[in-house]
């Protein structure tokens, strides 16, 4: 009687394990893009934007003025749904600020993380969205760090780049990382090696340094780029 038992109970177990098997892994709703479909530039106002209005302040540094160049990150995502109410995305950028010596010494360069968030609602179905994010010109050169013109560390993909999604309040489990396919980052941070680069101990994050479009001279020139802004 026991060995008709056990042989009825594994039976149902060889039974199940097949079915589990069999059945799909439930799709998500949201999936990021490759890497290679990113788009990050270092970029100038368009002429039709910045024309007009009241000057520039005289004696102001031309490269940290609005006029000066905006980084600009723009990550690809796609949404299986017909239509996604609310979306959320934080992102978490590389980044150094100098900090100067005392009286004869050297100037130095401190680790930080540079955060924004951007929200979209009713996103509709579509295979290549994108979340965008900025870095005005001012905040660029601050946090370039030492190297002379460093912030083309970024839009030469050099620099670690994250981002997380919400989906109506759920997080993804998935989520953006530029260096995530190398052993360690180019910087030396980030890669396969240090996935929590964001959140390290000598990481000093730096929220909202990077700005939805909504808060730059970008729109509404390129509202057509993104899914409806949601104000937070």
């Amino acid at each position: 009687m026991k060995r008709c038992f056990w042989a009825v109970f594994i039976a149902l177990i060889g039974i199940w394990l097949v079915s589990a098997e069999g059945q799909e892994k439930e799709k998500p709703n949201l999936v990021f893009g490759k890497t290679q479909d990113l788009e990050i530039e270092l970029v100038t106002v368009p002429d039709s934007v910045g024309s007009g209005g009241k000057p520039v302040p005289t004696g102001a540094d031309s490269k940290s003025s609005q006029e000066g160049r905006w980084l600009r990150i723009d990550v690809p995502y796609a949404t299986d749904k017909k239509i996604t109410p609310e979306v959320k995305f934080k992102f978490f950028l590389e980044g150094y600020e100098v900090v100067e010596g005392a009286k004869g010494a050297k100037d130095t360069e401190k680790f930080v993380v540079l955060t924004g968030e951007v929200t979209y609602r009713d996103v509709p179905k579509g295979e290549k969205h994108f979340a965008g994010i900025f870095l005005p010109p001012s905040s660029a050169l601050r946090f370039a760090g030492l190297k002379p013109s460093g912030e083309a560390d970024w839009s030469g993909r050099k620099m670690n780049l994250r981002v997380e999604a919400v989906d109506q309040g759920t997080p993804v489990e998935e989520f953006f990382d530029l260096q995530g396919d190398r052993d360690k980052g180019l910087s030396g941070r980030g890669g396969k090696k240090d996935p929590e680069w964001h959140k390290t101990a000598d990481a000093i994050e730096v929220p909202g340094a990077l700005l939805p479009i909504v808060e730059t001279p970008f729109w509404p020139k390129d509202y057509k780029r993104y899914p409806q802004h949601k104000k937070l």
